[in-house]
């Protein structure tokens, strides 16, 4: 048993890993200006450059849908939150400081307002998805409550209501609503994706997606975004007033990029991996993820390691696909053996005597608000 449940956990970190490496690729697209305005004046090489976009913009949900499909059997500690908390400061006052000491930083040129994200990064929003995500842990306890007592149908009608809002609509109609930013990028869609997940981990029996049909609904989902986009835009020569709905489909909520996260998440459910070296250095590379994504979308360096690595130039050259994959590669890996630093350095403060015994006070208040579950 205790085999089977470390050759699932090497599932979901080798997920987490493609997810990051999605992410940077995304950044490396955007900060570093490869992409262009979606537009009929697109080129051959632009129409590839967005299609690569679409097939990595998977990776943020894949993260939430990730935390859902946990979240909802390990509940809510405050430990947990503070450690998560705490790793955002870390390397948003971090970075910050090693900046302030190589100069890389003129302190004169800032004013309060460049202050307020650094000194409080997730309220001030340094990270977008730092934000939200922690927002979502803190309500996760309350939705867990939600999901236990929810029959079936009841689960699946709170689904199909909130994906109409928040997917469907986006998607299909030219105007969003109030309650929602548009783009994914809020606190609704993370709990759409969440009650998702909570489906798939109760309801294993009721996913008949298999493996291979999960990888084909991810690439499918991915090509057809782009063809409707462009679709949209050769109607849009003839009777015009279309082109600016050609990137509905492209944004993290787009119904598209659901069906494709959750083919996608599903394949790696199901994905077989055999116990041992290759196993064990994915669990710990999948472990320091999230650190990955903090150093390298820090204020200071996510339109810095762009300039550094000269993405900007590989637009229309040949060489993108060495050079792309290369300084992914390279990002990913750097920041990984930072964060190993990290967690060193965490597991000294956060797993020692004294803080077990503080966080053992809060047992209490965690039963409560996890309805009576550890």
């Amino acid at each position: 048993m205790a085999q089977e449940k470390k050759t699932r956990q090497a599932n979901i970190e080798l997920l987490r890993i493609v997810a990051m490496l999605m992410i940077i690729v995304l950044h490396y697209l955007d900060k570093g200006e490869i992409l262009v305005p979606f537009t009929g004046e697109l080129t051959a090489m632009q129409i590839v450059h967005r299609q690569i976009q679409i097939f990595c913009i998977v990776a943020v949900n894949l993260y939430v849908l990730i935390s859902g499909y946990f979240l909802t059997e390990s509940g809510f500690t405050i430990k947990k939150m503070v450690v998560l908390w705490a790793q955002v400061l870390f390397y948003a006052w971090g970075i910050t400081v090693l900046f302030l000491i190589s100069g890389g930083v003129n302190i004169g040129e800032m004013g309060i307002y460049d202050w307020i994200p650094i000194l409080m990064p997730v309220t001030g929003n340094h990270y977008w998805f730092a934000t939200i995500y922690l927002a979502l842990f803190a309500v996760s306890p309350f939705l867990n409550v939600a999901i236990r007592n929810m029959g079936k149908s009841q689960h699946k009608a709170a689904i199909a209501v909130m994906v109409t809002i928040f997917s469907l609509w986006n998607t299909f109609l030219p105007f969003t609503i109030p309650v929602s930013d548009g783009e994914g990028m809020d606190l609704p869609w993370f709990v759409c994706l969440y009650l998702i997940a909570a489906y798939i981990r109760k309801y294993p029996e009721c996913i008949r997606i298999r493996k291979w049909t999960g990888l084909l609904m991810y690439v499918s989902a991915a090509v057809l975004s782009v063809l409707l986009g462009l679709g949209l835009l050769w109607v849009d020569s003839y009777i015009g007033k279309l082109g600016g709905y050609a990137g509905n489909f492209f944004p993290y909520n787009s119904f598209f990029t659901l069906i494709g996260s959750v083919g996608l998440f599903v394949f790696f459910l199901q994905l077989k991996m055999k116990d041992g070296a290759v196993s064990k250095c994915i669990v710990a590379l999948g472990a320091g993820t999230f650190g990955v994504f903090l150093i390298h979308e820090h204020l200071f360096m996510r339109n810095l390691w762009p300039k550094w690595f000269g993405v900007s130039q590989m637009a229309d050259s040949p060489l993108l696909w060495l050079h792309m994959p290369a300084t992914v590669l390279a990002i990913f890996f750097a920041c990984a053996l930072i964060d190993l630093v990290r967690q060193w350095i965490f597991k000294f403060i956060f797993q020692n005597k004294i803080a077990n015994g503080f966080f053992r006070k809060f047992e209490g208040i965690e039963k409560r608000i996890n309805g009576g579950e550890k």
